[in-house]
């Protein structure tokens, strides 16, 4: 697999990372673009986390947003389309690998791993989170995965999350539904919701995530989310469950399209598709580790049909919001093939 030293290198330091009594603390430090993460963001965070592992100086591991507008608005997308569409398949597959490899670092992590998720949190950002052992949403965080539009499909691990989101008290019953509903229509959701859903565990006030970050370095972990701690509310998901189950609990996909085509208009008929698969093998697996696999599989594929390349240019190269995919309709779309490329695995470099 093709090094992703390839790739454009970042022209100034986008993650800064800092040891201070006890805390390995890490900024996202790459504001005007709301932290979209490059290649090298990737191998940055990578590097920290791997010196703090067994690092006796490191007693757990904070993220933090240099942008109070958002936490992370997902992978540098436009860069591994430039990839792609100059025929450097081989370094774009490779920072999906880099990526993935992350999101189970982070999931395995030895040490309570804090991630404050202000703001914006979408796609990558949310691998770079939900997999952490604590996450600390607030009221004004809001969290998607929105790949379906733009001709990829739901990764990062989300083929082990989405499917396992629960409701409060009833932890013990996952709702795949509810699952397919965030990730084929690319959904987004509330600190609240995430909180409820069992993608969060803490909300605290949007002003109170500065002190917070400070009390994590004084007070340790445990401690400061207990004092910033703040009941986050009511869950629209939720109130809403019973609905999005009637409509996205169906047998197959064509039935689900048919219930909410509102929600799934515009999204490429190819993603909905693996989206969908995706999530029914995720569903039945038994870590992260396996799903990041698959996902990386699908990722090398997916990245080299016609459909990723048109949709990341649609909707955020030339923004005209005017895809023209591959299918007309999911019933085109070859399940088979699909089913057939979700039977392999790519290993992850960790």
């Amino acid at each position: 697999m093709t090094d992703i030293t390839a790739l454009p290198a970042d022209p100034e330091p986008y993650v800064l990372a800092e040891v201070r009594d006890g805390t390995g603390h890490l900024v996202l430090n790459r504001p005007r673009q709301l932290n979209a993460l490059t290649a090298q963001m990737y191998l940055d965070l990578r590097a920290a986390l791997d010196a703090w592992r067994d690092d006796d100086a490191v007693d757990h591991v904070l993220v933090t947003s240099a942008s109070p507008k958002a936490w992370c608005a997902g992978g540098d997308i436009r860069q591994v389309r430039e990839a792609v569409t100059s025929g450097r398949i081989g370094a774009a597959t490779r920072v999906f690998a880099v990526e993935y490899a992350l999101d189970c670092l982070i999931a395995d992590y030895p040490k309570p791993y804090v991630a404050l998720m202000n703001g914006i949190c979408m796609g990558g950002g949310m691998g770079i989170s939900v997999h952490g052992s604590h996450r600390v949403v607030g009221p004004s965080t809001v969290l998607a995965m929105p790949e379906t539009r733009i001709g990829f499909f739901t990764d990062i691990g989300a083929s082990w999350f989405l499917p396992r989101v629960s409701r409060p008290g009833r932890r013990d019953e996952p709702g795949l539904a509810v699952g397919r509903w965030l990730a084929l229509g690319g959904q987004r959701i509330t600190g609240a919701d995430a909180v409820a859903l069992g993608l969060a565990d803490v909300l605290v006030a949007d002003e109170d995530f500065p002190a917070l970050a400070d009390a994590v370095v004084a007070e340790g972990p445990e401690a400061a989310l207990a004092r910033f701690a703040r009941d986050p509310g009511p869950s629209a998901v939720v109130e809403r469950w019973d609905e999005i189950e009637q409509r996205y609990g169906a047998g197959t996909l064509e039935e689900i399209v048919a219930a909410a085509p509102e929600d799934l208009e515009g999204m490429s008929p190819s993603s909905l598709v693996r989206t969908f698969e995706l999530l029914e093998r995720g569903a039945a697996e038994h870590d992260v580790r396996s799903c990041l696999g698959r996902e990386l599989r699908l990722a090398a594929d997916t990245i080299a049909r016609p459909d990723f390349a048109e949709g990341v240019r649609a909707v955020l190269v030339d923004k005209d919001n005017a895809p023209s995919w591959e299918h007309a309709s999911v019933a085109d779309v070859d399940v088979a093939a699909v089913r057939a490329l979700l039977d392999e695995k790519l290993p992850l470099p960790l």
